[in-house]
This record gives C-alpha cells, structure tokens and sequence, in this order.
C-alpha cells in the first residue's frame, strides 16, 4: 500500500535531516510518495516613513523574492537526493509557502488536509541551556492535538536498521504498533522488536497481554511473525532503558505513543517521550497522534 509522507525543509543545520533519515530508512522505495514543503516566514516590519510606501513595498518584495529562491535551492536539493537514493522522480513534489500562522501550525494543517501518513522533522541538537530559551516547531507541534504521527529525526546514522517499539499496554502504543506495521510491512528488511520496560508495576501475563495487542496490530497490516522478537527490560527509568537499546540495538526507529502525562501508561510526552525527544541522536523518534500536552 502506498505511503505519502510530508517532509518540513528548514534553512538551518536540521533543513535535509529529514530527507536524509528517509533515504536511509527505505530500501524498498516504490511504494512511497513523498512532499518535500518549506514554510517560509513574514517579512520583518521595515521601519521606514509611512509615507515611503513605494520603498516599503519594494523592500518586501525583494525580501521575500530572496527567501523564494533560497527556498528552492533547498527543496531541489532535496528532491534531488531522494530521486539520486531510487525515488522516482515523479513520487516526490515539493512546496513553498508563507507561513500564515506560525511555522508550526502551518505543517500541522499541511499535513492534516493533505492526508500524510506522517510528518517528518528534522531537528537540530540544541545544549541544555539553549533548550531553556528555545521554544522548537518540534516541541511546539507536539503540544497540538494531531491526527497523524510525527517522526523525529536528530542526526540520522546510516547503517542503523530495525524498529524498536515500546508497549505498556496504553491505547497510544498500540495505535503507534499499528502506524510501524503500515510502515514497514512491505520493507523486508525491518524487524520490529516489541520492548516492554518492567518496573515492578505490571506482572509477566500482564506484560504478555501487551505484547500480544501489539503484535496483533502489526501482523494485520502485513509484517510476519518471524520479522517481529519480544523483549522485556527491567529498570526504573524507561527513557534510559529505550536509549541504551536503541544505541547497542543500532536502532533506526524508536516507537513511542504518547498518552499525556495523566493518562495511562509509561511513555508519555510529559515523561519519557519528553525524554527521548531531547537525547535521541542518530535514531529517529516515531510518535502516535494521539492527544498530549508537554509540561513547560
């Protein structure tokens, strides 16, 4: 079945991550449209005399004809790599605009009226104290009420492989179970390991169970018993627990849902997924649409 994803290109060190990541994740390229968009800002207000009206608009124009071009430069890079990689040329489009509310919302609308399977970032590593100043597209897009998964992508690594799943028995990580099984059942190559991390709170039958409705989620959308393992973790810290696998794992992907930080589960945006979206580097961070709200 054809995926459609839509990729955000940025003008900063994160603008291709997100070609990147899917260049490498793909083997199996037939099957996949992609949209390449880049959401350009306002022009900044020009302090000239309001009588100056014709400079006023000349200035304007020519600011935003220079972030049209560079736009372009990057979005035909993009395409460029991804046709160069073996997507067709004719799979992959790309679009420009100007945001009109906010860079953030702007690919939340893109991505909702256009019916993507996933919105794809890139994200650029930012230091504890910038993160303290920093309000990201990424974090602000996670604090909306979404209709369709995010992929995340820091640094992507050539060469990492599988998808890592976390499952505690919550709706959301079910639902992200179901988006990995479209994803990657007709990608061979991807195994998919369903990790529950034990913290003394949940028995052996009952952790059996959530594995049982994950693997079901995934077996219904194509992906083969024998690609998918099971794995049980015991430690208090599940967000270490998920990175130090995903790291000796050489993990592609780690699957989270998100349920928020009242609801049931461990891996909520107000916690572990919280967690995992500042730290992961070289593996990229799947998220289930469902509804959260980050802690500031």
């Amino acid at each position: 079945m054809e995926k459609h994803l839509l990729l955000a290109v940025g003008d900063d060190q994160s603008a291709l991550q997100a070609v990147r990541f899917v260049n490498f994740f793909f083997d199996q390229k037939h099957a996949i449209r992609l949209t390449l968009l880049y959401v350009a800002p306002q022009p900044p207000a020009v302090y000239l005399d309001d009588s100056d009206v014709y400079h006023r608009k000349k200035w304007t124009e020519n600011w935003k004809r220079g972030q049209e071009h560079r736009a372009q430069e990057l979005l035909a890079q993009g395409k460029t790599a991804l046709v160069d990689s073996g997507f067709s040329a004719e799979g992959v489009s790309t679009k420009f605009i100007f945001s009109q509310y906010g860079s953030a919302m702007d690919l939340i609308q893109e991505c909702g009226k256009g019916g993507f399977d996933a919105l794809v970032l890139g994200r650029r590593g930012l230091s504890r104290f910038e993160e303290l100043f920093v309000d990201s597209v990424t974090k602000r897009i996670m604090n909306e009420e979404l209709s369709f998964p995010i992929w995340v992508c820091q640094r992507p690594e050539r060469g990492r492989k599988n998808v890592l799943v976390a499952v505690d028995g919550s709706e959301p990580c079910v639902q992200i179970a179901d988006h990995v099984g479209f994803i990657v059942a007709d990608q061979p190559e991807k195994n998919v390991v369903l990790v529950h991390i034990h913290t003394g709170q949940a028995s052996e039958s009952e952790f059996q169970g959530f594995f049982d409705h994950a693997l079901a989620s995934l077996v219904e959308n194509g992906v083969s018993k024998e690609r998918i393992q099971t794995k049980v973790l015991s430690s208090t810290s599940p967000a270490a627990a998920l990175q130090q696998e995903a790291d000796s794992g050489r993990y592609a992907v780690v699957a989270v849902g998100r349920t928020g930080a009242s609801g049931p589960g461990f891996f909520s945006m107000g916690s572990v997924s919280r967690t995992l979206l500042a730290k992961l580097e070289g593996t990229a961070l799947w998220v289930s649409p469902s509804v959260c709200r980050l802690k500031s």
